[in-house]
């Protein structure tokens, strides 16, 4: 097994979705409980499109060096995640579109803000967007399924779009105007996402193919280390991840009806 740390920084363990600033006219003072989130988030005809069958993912794993390598290794994976996420689209007799994958290897800026080595990859819902920045560190030494868990998240924020759940968290983030509120909704969005990663590494288990022991590592390492403002706390981001991964269903990635403890 390696188990590259360089490779293993903040910013590949939680991607996120760009949400921009609410206006200056929100009005909204109340925190947002699970039992009060709007039923497309809720009760979204995507948590019964049941388990993810196998996906053969087999990318060529990345070379030390090469950017080149990489590229094609991300490149595959959400390819990968279109499959995936197709077919569960259709289960629920809903048409998927896969997004755009955008990845550089210079610059930092992308349509919807500033990518940092805290934050290199994100997703911009408005041009349905991945935008994913190597950074130096990854490209000396990646660590394969770290990307993986990275570029799955980002495609994440995408079924998310796609399936009616970030318009709604849009209006209901910009009528809010409590810090706390706004934190919290942020943590079920970011730890919904990691919980589809999860979905997607355990139907690619046998072909990525996931090594237990890094996988391990690396949700250790989230519940230890992973913890911000807008992800919310490492054990939540780590349990979500889990969760998405044992159960191999997205119907276990309702974090909107999840007791606010368990998102915080």
């Amino acid at each position: 097994m390696r188990i590259p740390l360089i490779a293993v920084v903040p910013g590949l363990l939680a991607g996120s979705m760009v949400i921009g600033a609410a206006p200056a006219s929100a009005t909204t003072d109340t925190t947002k409980s699970a039992t009060s989130a709007p039923s497309v988030m809720t009760s979204n005809k995507l948590y019964r499109s049941g388990m993810a069958k196998a996906v053969a993912c087999a990318p060529t794993e990345p070379r030390k060096g090469s950017a080149a390598s990489i590229k094609r290794y991300l490149q595959y994976v959400a390819k990968c995640n279109d499959i995936l996420w197709t077919r569960q689209f259709k289960a629920v007799g809903w048409q998927f579109s896969r997004p755009r994958v955008v990845i550089m290897t210079t610059g930092t800026k992308s349509p919807c803000g500033t990518l940092t080595s805290w934050s290199p990859a994100h997703y911009c819902p408005d041009s349905r967007t991945i935008y994913f920045r190597l950074l130096k560190s990854q490209i000396k030494d990646p660590f394969p399924l770290v990307l993986a868990k990275t570029m799955a998240h980002e495609y994440g924020h995408h079924v998310q779009q796609r399936s009616g759940i970030i318009t709604t968290y849009w209006s209901d983030y910009n009528r809010t105007r409590n810090r706390t509120a706004r934190n919290l909704m942020s943590h079920r969005l970011e730890q919904q996402a990691e919980c589809f990663s999860g979905v997607f590494l355990r139907a690619a288990e046998d072909y990525l193919p996931v090594d237990q022991r890094e996988y391990d590592y690396v949700v250790d390492w989230a519940s230890k280390n992973a913890t911000d403002s807008a992800h919310g706390k490492g054990r939540n981001q780590a349990y979500w991840l889990e969760r998405g991964f044992d159960s191999a269903s997205p119907g276990a990635c309702n974090t909107w009806a999840a007791p606010n403890a368990r998102v915080a």
